[in-house]
């Protein structure tokens, strides 16, 4: 799998993603990040998906961020 950022933001400075990439604050170079604010540090959380296709990575990524957006 290639990779790939599937960010989120909102006016608030709230934003998210799920991120396949190298990152030296991470853990794992699968990740889903968040902060409150752009002034705020990033939280990161190592994930996985089961989906290996573009299409089904994709809508795996965005129900995480969904999942998120709906416990705030």
């Amino acid at each position: 799998m290639s990779n790939f950022k599937i960010h989120y933001s909102e006016a608030s400075g709230f934003d998210c993603g799920v991120h396949l990439e190298p990152n030296p604050h991470v853990n794992g170079h699968l990740h889903y990040q968040e902060r409150a604010s752009p002034t705020d540090e990033y939280d990161y959380d190592e994930v996985s998906l089961v989906a290996t296709a573009p299409v089904g990575v994709l809508w795996e990524a965005l129900e995480l961020i969904a999942d998120r957006l709906q416990q705030a």
